[in-house]
This record gives structure tokens, sequence and C-alpha cells, in this order.
């Protein structure tokens, strides 16, 4: 659907492809007649931009996929009915040539032509020869309306970039990067295909300023210029909460598009949480025309997995489109005992109600069986130092096992008004819940004895997790004394409740000794039935949010928004007495009275691809289970995050390629330090007392990122992240897991000429020393000394090379970790919590499109 833009009076340029299709299509709908007639009077700018000569590399393959990424290199728009596309392929297009002169080299031979070309807009239809009526099927409303949609919303699928022309991350409408003043990466469709990624923290690991830790096999905390993130959005969509810990964050990437991430203070858009950012995962959409891809891979440690994608057209001249996809994951892990098998499956149908107006429907479902729950991770010895234990070691057992279970509805409708204005809403229920059993080694190794590590576990752990969310906006343009300017009005709301309930096995843990270079069995008696339960751990939040956004000269623009919110939060802890009933051993609910964040951003276009801007971001997390003096305590007010930033940002090579500059500062303030007036309490899972909001932490540093083809052929991603954290009420370091140096590359290289069918290409991620300080314990709690955990800089390195077997047949194989780098993925503690790296794997994908 179309999008208002910003900036008229700057040169075509500067405007991205999609945005022109979408004001072509923007006057069919509101004429009823074809794109062609609908152009008007051709464009001096596009009409140069038709026939300069550009350089292209377009591989052979399916004729859609072909058309359509010559458009997107041409900074054209292409109207294509599905009818005339089944079943044709292309032979590809090297080297230089016009518009006209590529269509016509792409369509030799296959009885199609294009016409139009007024303002950068053309429609294919069937050559002369052939009958009217196929002529006249091309120029169907239907058609139109699906190609605009998907030029519009940033989709990265067929693009085969490592960059995107727009996001909505930063806001409700798809805005070019440029546009968003603040740091923001694009993990493409491309990239996720090249780099094998299966899972979000895959695609995490790949993404520039992103740190991540592991708290158990299944489950990882993402942070971002040291400061955790706390929300994603899917699809744009009001936030969920990622840093509970009954929900895991590891959606499937066979269902999604891309992954965007936003590093800095969110609070505009994300709701309560830290400073760092915010993810948003996009999923894959519906396409204009049939194609059905089976994707299987092979790999290490019995890694298999099976990945089948079918979409296209429905009904009513493809105003009715679908999209189903299915994997099956079977895999074993480089730790010993280790299994998962995973089938997962979504589904998703659009409708084109009116004209103008597209709702979206669907379901995804996600079954994970693991076998060897609580391994993985390996301890220390108790001064510190490194064991040296094998990266195979698993400190867990064949019975421990797991069932995961993860469903999620959504539905999405968007509207567009005669004036240009739109409405969309975004509704989203997240259910999961988890039912295992676990076995896990604990302690620090004593060097003179060899004892201290002993085995804890045993017991039988239900989670549950439901998160309802939804989101509402209206966006649009209004004039004001001859200018163009926009704004955004929503609201947010966001409901959360889980569960978690244990029972524990009556075998004592913690007092048979391992022998970490065999760890044998340990079979304790079943777990009795649950006898403590947190149930329910509720929270709430509302939000209602406007953005300005004013454009007061040619390369002026200034974006004023803020956000007020609501917060309530329930948690309740029960245990099991001896008579059998439950019994309340504590509880807390708090609610936060409404408080605003705003939000502020200066751009300036310094020339046609570099603009510079300023930007202020603000976010509150409220601290409901630190209570203020005197006892029993009152929750202190919420802790308040603050990010500045400045920087320059690029639309490079016609679009083709995007580049970020910026310095930040964020500080985060008003955190909990323990108040000396008063002995200290801890009440579990309710609350602890006393403390006052004098904490302040801060993190400064510098942020590089370029993405996109920078040469012919050669698609890169790149990011250097400097990072310096200090938590100024100790003067020390904040997160010691943060690296100050964090450097990661992604490449892509398509040979040229009789190596055409050839693409190579690989990954590094260079990071700085990290460490983490621990003071271990005895019995009686008595401090026995701390100590620093730490772990030089290193660099792991990925290859890959794929071979076009033919026009729908690739086979890709990857190397990852390819000179076997021996390093811990995570830095935990004396007692456990230590994760290598996965050790040097392979990985073989066999991929057709049908």
């Amino acid at each position: 659907m179309p999008r208002w833009s910003p900036r008229p009076s700057l040169p075509r340029a500067l405007a991205p492809a999609p945005l022109v299709l979408m004001v072509r299509c923007a006057l069919v709908a509101m004429a009823g007649i074809p794109a062609v007639q609908a152009a008007g009077a051709p464009a001096p700018q596009a009409m140069a931009a038709d026939s300069t000569r550009r350089s292209y590399d377009i591989g052979a393959g399916p004729l859609d996929l072909a058309l359509g990424d010559f458009a997107a290199r041409a900074g054209v728009s292409i109207t294509m009915p599905p009818a005339l596309l089944q079943g044709r392929t292309s032979s590809g297009l090297k080297g230089q040539y016009s518009v006209q002169e590529g269509f016509a080299q792409l369509l030799a031979g296959s009885g199609l032509a294009v016409v139009g070309g007024r303002g950068g807009s053309y429609v294919l239809q069937a050559a002369p020869a052939a009958s009217k009526a196929a002529g006249n099927e091309a120029m169907t409303l239907a058609t139109i309306q699906v190609m605009a949609r998907r030029a519009a919303d940033g989709t990265t699928e067929d693009a085969r970039s490592y960059t995107s022309r727009v996001t909505s991350i930063a806001s409700k409408s798809d805005q070019s990067f440029r546009e968003i003043p603040q740091s923001v990466s694009v993990i493409t469709r491309q990239q996720l295909d090249d780099h094998g990624s299966v899972d979000i923290r895959d695609a995490l690991a790949i993404t520039p300023g992103i740190t991540s830790s592991q708290l158990n096999f299944d489950s990882n905390y993402f942070y971002s210029r040291g400061f955790q993130i706390d929300s994603m959005q899917v699809d744009g969509g009001a936030p969920l909460n990622i840093a509970s810990y009954t929900y895991n964050v590891n959606q499937n990437m066979d269902f999604y598009d891309r992954v965007e991430v936003m590093r800095g203070a969110s609070g505009l858009l994300g709701g309560v949480g830290d400073p760092g950012g915010i993810i948003n995962v996009v999923r894959k959409k519906p396409l204009p025309t049939a194609r059905f891809i089976i994707e299987q891979q092979v790999g290490s440690w019995n890694h298999s997995k099976t990945m089948l994608d079918a979409t296209g057209p429905l009904g009513l001249d493809g105003r009715i489109r679908g999209r189903a996809v299915l994997s099956y994951l079977d895999t074993d892990y480089f730790v010993d005992i280790r299994h998962q098998r995973a089938p997962q499956g979504y589904a998703v149908l659009e409708a084109d109600l009116t004209p103008r107006t597209l709702l979206t429907v669907g379901a995804s479902r996600a079954i994970v069986d693991s076998r060897g729950v609580g391994g993985g991770d390996v301890p220390r010895y108790s001064d510190g130092s490194d064991i040296g234990l094998p990266r195979h070691t698993s400190l867990t057992q064949p019975w421990s096992t797991a069932q995961s279970r993860t469903t999620e509805l959504f539905g999405a409708l968007a509207h567009e008004f005669d004036n240009h204005w739109k409405l969309k809403l975004n509704v989203m229920r997240s259910t999961s819940d988890y039912n295992g059993t676990t076995a896990f080694g604990y302690g620090a190794l004593d060097k003179a004895t060899g004892k201290g590590v002993a085995w804890y576990g045993g017991g039988h752990y239900l989670y549950e997790n439901e998160q309802t969310l939804a989101d509402a906006s209206l966006s649009g343009a209004f004039t004001v004394a001859g200018r163009t300017h926009e704004f955004l009005l929503g609201v947010d709301r966001q409901e959360i409740e889980s569960l978690w309930n244990v029972g524990y096995s009556p075998t004592p843990t913690g007092v048979q000794d391992i022998d970490l270079a065999h760890p044998g069995a340990w079979n304790p008696a079943p777990a009795n039935p649950p006898s403590r339960r947190y149930n329910p751990w509720g929270q709430t939040q509302k939000g209602a949010y406007g953005v300005l956004r004013l454009h007061p000269a040619d390369r002026l623009h200034v974006i004023l928004g803020a956000r007020v919110s609501r917060y309530a939060f329930n948690q309740v802890y029960e245990s099991l007495a001896g008579n059998g009933n439950w019994t309340l051993t504590s509880g807390s609910r708090f609610r936060e009275p409404s408080r605003t964040t705003p939000y502020g951003g200066v751009m300036y276009d310094l020339n046609d691809q570099w603009t510079a801007y300023l930007s202020y971001a603000s976010i509150l997390k409220p601290q409901a289970l630190s209570k203020a003096g005197p006892p029993p305590g009152t929750s202190l007010d919420p802790v308040e995050g603050k990010s500045y930033e400045a920087g320059l940002k690029g639309e490079l090579w016609e679009g083709r390629a995007n580049a970020t500059f910026s310095v930040f500062n964020v500080a985060r303030t008003g955190s909990a330090v323990v108040d000396p007036r008063y002995p200290t309490s801890r009440q579990e899972w309710s609350g602890n007392c006393c403390y006052l909001p004098q904490g302040k932490v801060t993190s400064r540093g510098f942020d590089a990122e370029l993405s996109g083809e920078v040469l012919p052929r050669l698609q890169l991603a790149a990011g250097y992240t400097f990072t310096r954290t200090r938590d100024e009420s100790t003067r020390t370091l904040f997160s010691t897991i943060t690296p100050r140096h964090l450097f990661k590359l992604s490449t892509s290289y398509t040979l040229d000429g009789a190596l055409s069918r050839w693409k190579v290409g690989g990954s590094v991620n260079v990071q700085s020393r990290q460490y983490v300080t621990d003071t271990l314990y005895d019995a009686d709690w008595n401090a026995l000394g701390t100590y620093n955990f730490s772990q030089p800089g290193h660099a792991v390195w990925n290859a890959m090379a794929q071979y076009q077997i033919s026009p729908r047949w690739t086979a890709t194989v990857n190397v990852d970790n390819l000179f076997d780098k021996v390093y811990y993925q995570t830095v935990g503690y004396a007692t456990g919590g230590n994760f290598y790296g996965t050790p040097r794997s392979y990985l073989l994908t066999l991929r057709t499109q049908f």
C-alpha cells in the first residue's frame, strides 16, 4: 500500500524504488484503471534512469525471481500477473544494460514483453502475437495490489541482498534507513540462507553489536551496548517480553523473512525494559505467484532438517493468497547425550477485502522433544582457573528429558483511506508450555581433592507462558504551509501470565560427587508431585504513543515523539503444606502510575546520499521487587534509561547498500543499591529490602556498519562496535560479558564467466577479552574469595560455497568454526554456566524451487 513521500522536492535517487511503485498503485486504486494509464506524464528523472546502462549479474532461475531482482536493482517497478509466469524460467543476465535492454534480454524467447515505463512503472504481458485476453489479464487490479504490497513492506525474500531498502522497526510506517535516527541492522533472507541459520539465535549471532549469554542449552539472553534486550516485536506489533524465565527465544527462521534490530533505548514502541535495543522478526508472507520450495539439510552430529514451503494465489483472481511452511529437525549436538527432535508448522492467509484493505491471519505450532536436558555447561576450578575439559563433556543423564510446545495465533488488518492515511491493527496470542525433568552437575572443582562437583536436579518442572498482544495505529501525511509532514498515533497492550511448578526427588542432591572424566550414571528416585509453585507471574502494560515527523526544509527533518505507559505486576509464591493444602509463602502486587517516555531526533541531508542525525530516546523499567525502607518496604520508582546518539547514514550505490557511523551514550539511572540504614532481608520471588534508587550505569561507544552490494556480485554485511560500560556507583566495569571490541563480517561473491554457477563466501566474528567476576561461598554462606574468570579475545571463521546445479537446484556447503577454535560461547562461574563454542561443523543444504 502506498506511503506518502516526506521528501517530494529531493531527486528521485533518494526515493527507493518501492516508493515509486506504491505511488503508482495508489493512483490505480483511486482511479480503478490500468497502471500504465494512471501513471501520467513521464518524470524526467525516470526517463533518464531508464536509459542509463548499469552492470547486472542475475543468475538463471524462475522468471519471476529474475524479473523482480532486475527491477529492484534497476530502481523501477514491474507488475507481473501469476498466469503468465507459471513454469517459465530465465537464463539470467550478465553485463551492462539499460532498463529496456535488460527486460528484453531476460524475456527473450518467452513470448512475453513489458510495456509502460512511464514514471518507472512496467507491466508484463503477452507479446503482441499472443491473445488480447492475456494482455488484459496482465493489467488486473488484483495483481497490481499484490505487487505493490510486497514492494512496499521491506520484504527481503528474492532480493538476493544483504540489506533492505526500508524497515518499520523504529515506527509503524515503513521508513528508509536514512529516515531513522538510530542504529538499525537487518539480517535478510539471503543472509539467513547463506549462513544456514536454523533459529533466531543463529541470526543474532551474525547481527552487528549483539552479544549473547547462554542460560542453558535451549535459552539465551541477548545484549546490546551492555544491556539486555527485553522486547521482541513480531511483524511490528506490540512487544513480546523475552526476558521472562518461562519464555524461550528460539523462533524457527524457516518461518521468517528477516530479523531487524535497533540498538539503543526503544521505549517509544517497545514499552518497558532496558535501554539496549529491540528486535523485530518479520514473518514470511504469501507470494502472488505459485511456488514450492523443498530444502534438506544434513550435517555434523547427525543433523537433519527438512523444510517444505508452498505459497501462491488461492482464488478470486489472486485476491486470496496463502502460504504454508513445514519444518522437521532431528539432531544430536557436539555435547554427549544431547538430542532434539522438533516438528514445526506455519500457515498464513492474506485477503484483499477491498482494493485498499488487506486482512492477514495465521498460526504457527512448534513441538520440541529434548534428551539430555541440563547438560552442556561445565564448571571451573575453585580458584577460577579453567579445568580444560573436553568440549563434548555433558554433565547430565539420558533420562533427563523435556517437551515444549509453542503456539502462535495472529491477525492483522491494514486499510488505506482516500487521503493517504493508513490504519493498522495487529493482534497476537502466544502460548507455550514446558514439561521436563533435569539432571546437572554443579560446584567448583577443588584442585587438591578433585571433589566439589556433584549431581543436582532430579526435579520435575512445569512452565507455562501466555502473552496476548494488541496494537492499533493510524499514520499519514498532512500539509502545512505548502510542506508535507507525517504523523503517527497508536495504542498497544501487552498481557502476560505465566506459572512455574516444581516437584523434587526425595533423593538428596549435591552429595554424590562427579568424576568429570567419567561422569557415569546417577539415578535418583522419581520426583514427587509439585510442592512449590509460582502462579501466577503476571505483567500488564498499556501504552499510547505518537510520532510527528516534520520537514521544515528540503534537507531538514525533525522527529518528535512520546509514549504514555501504565504498568501492573503480580507475583505469587505458594508451597505445599503437610496437610496437602497450598499456602501463600510470599507475594507481591505492584501498579505503576502513568509514565511518559519522550523521543526526538534531527536529521539533515548533506547530499543525495548522506544524512547527519542526532537523536534522544528513553525507556522505563519497573523494579517492583526492590523495596525502599523501612521494612517491609515499598517498590522503588522505575529505572530510567536514556540513549543519546549522533552519526551519519548513507544510501550508497543507488540504494544497493546502507552505511551507518554513530557514537552513542547510554545511561541507566535509579537502579537499586543497598540502603545501609536497614538490615537486608530477602523473600524468595517476592521482594527484597532495603534499597535506595541511586544506581547509575553508563555505556559509551561507537558503531560502524556497511551492508549490501558493495561491488558487482559481492554482498557484504560488516559491523564494528566499540563499547565501554561502567557502574558509576561502584566505579567498576558494568557488563563484563560485553567485549569492548566486537567485529562481525559476512560476505558472499558470485563468480563470473565460466564459473558463474559458483558462489563463495564466509563470515567471521572477532571479539576482545571478556570475563566474569564471581564470589565463592561455603555451606554457611561465608565468602571464600572473589575471582575473575577471563577469556582472551578470539576470532571464529566460517566458510560457505554454493553451486547452482540447474535453474531450480542449488547445493550449499557451510563449514562453521573453520579453524576449530576452542573458546567459550558464554563465560559463566566457578560452579558452572560455562558453555563451549561449537567445534568445527559441516552442513550441506540441497534446495529446489518449482
